[in-house]
């Protein structure tokens, strides 16, 4: 199977990236960013699908699968207006 996960490794990521996980169990969402992720030495060149399957939900009792995804830290606007 071949998707943006597979193809994209935790190291091409800045340290400043934002990456949400969100538990397929509980729901529990939280953020942290890929220098931290990158801080423990066994991530270090993992894909994002296996990092994705290595990280669990850090919730209380819970420790579920996990989804991730990249958070864009740019606001978005509405669409403005219509044809010039």
């Amino acid at each position: 199977m071949s998707g943006w996960k597979h193809n994209l490794q935790l190291l091409d990521l800045e340290a400043e990236a934002r990456i949400e996980i969100t538990c397929r169990t509980c729901g529990y969402v939280c953020h942290a960013r890929a220098g931290r992720l990158l801080a423990d030495e066994r991530n270090a060149f993992l894909y994002l699908d296996e990092l994705e399957a290595r990280l669990r939900c850090r919730a209380r009792g819970c420790h579920g699968h996990v989804r991730i995804a990249l958070s864009a830290e740019t606001e978005t606007e509405g669409f403005q207006g219509g044809l010039s």
